[in-house]
């Protein structure tokens, strides 16, 4: 599906946070002013940053952060980050970031990669596009989060995402010119399903620590709109991946979860019950992403009151709000 390396890279700058489709924006010009960033103080030993990818009505800046100060007021809060999706070809960073970033919130750039081969891209077909996307992106001077081609373990991308060999050749020459380019200030996210951690398909397109700056995985509960699916937990869809990304001393990523209505006030619990899950059995969790758009199925949050009330509780428990605190895992 589609909806701040690390912001946990050694050594990584860290910004304290404050408040909060695929189509066409406005790109960024490349700044003419450097932007400096300083190190805040080591973060909290617990506690996740809470994001959202939000699904606006079009894609346009205005829409956009319309969309996501909507959802803010909802919950009382900003969001920590700001989840984006770039088809291979569009431009970014956006105006979308800007916003992010003047605003607090961590941009997180998903970046496709359906539509061209891997192979295509270790070989250098595509290197001008991938030197202009680091180049922009370095102008933004500050930490941002890039998810490039996730979900590559999937059937629907099976065709460009190629062998292991040929995803984990195209994410090292993609990252190796981001940092030929001195795009320090990107921290990359590798996500695959997390499904795909329990028979091992996922590991197999581990591009290596030197290359990976956050671990990740995308899960729903898929039941009860699409047939044949158990009704799942948050603890039983993401278990297998937290059981091997635990062990990768790596920051980690829920990119993506979502839940559909059943029946009345299902929903909230299974919010309220993964908000207790990544306190108790994922205490190593980094960062959250909700999935709030409706695609394929109606994950969004305002489908009930009780299902937006209970993600307003997730949002401003301690564990999921760390207010002054907030910073990004060095």
């Amino acid at each position: 599906m589609v909806v701040v390396g690390a912001l946990g890279l050694a050594g990584a700058t860290a910004i304290a946070l404050k408040g909060g489709g695929e189509g066409e924006h406005e790109a960024i010009p490349p700044s003419s002013t450097t932007t400096t960033v300083t190190a805040p103080p080591a973060p909290p030993a617990g506690g996740v940053l809470l994001g959202a990818s939000i699904s606006a009505d079009i894609r346009s800046l205005e829409a956009e952060k319309s969309a996501v100060s909507g959802l803010e007021q909802a919950i009382g809060r900003s969001l920590d980050i700001h989840h984006n999706f770039y088809t291979w070809d569009e431009d970014f960073p956006t105006d979308v970031e800007r916003a992010d970033l003047q605003a607090g919130r961590i941009p997180m750039m998903s970046w496709n990669g359906k539509g061209v081969t891997t192979k295509a891209i270790a070989a250098g077909r595509y290197d001008d596009l991938i030197i202009k996307r680091a180049r922009d992106t370095k102008a933004l001077g500050q930490p941002v989060l890039i998810r490039w081609f996730w979900e590559m373990d999937g059937n629907k991308k099976a065709d460009f995402a190629g062998t292991p060999d040929q995803y984990i050749a195209a994410w090292q020459h993609i990252v190796g010119i981001f940092r030929t380019q001195g795009a320090t200030n990107v921290r990359w996210v590798w996500c695959p399903n997390a499904s795909a951690f329990n028979d091992g398909e996922a590991q197999a397109f581990y591009p290596g620590p030197d290359f990976v700056d956050w671990t990740c995985a995308d899960g729903y509960n898929w039941a009860p709109g699409r047939a044949g699916d158990d009704y799942r937990s948050f603890k039983d869809i993401f278990s297998g991946f937290y059981l091997w990304a635990a062990q990768q001393n790596k920051p980690i990523m829920v990119g993506e979860f979502g839940v559909q209505e059943r029946n009345p006030g299902d929903k909230a619990d299974w919010i309220t019950a993964a908000r207790d899950t990544v306190k108790t059995d994922f205490p190593l969790l980094k960062a959250v992403v909700y999935f709030d758009a409706n695609k394929d199925y109606d994950w969004r949050l305002t489908t009930s009151d009780s299902a937006l009330g209970a993600f307003r509780q997730m949002a401003n428990d301690p564990w999921f709000n760390l207010g002054a605190n907030r910073r990004l895992p060095e």
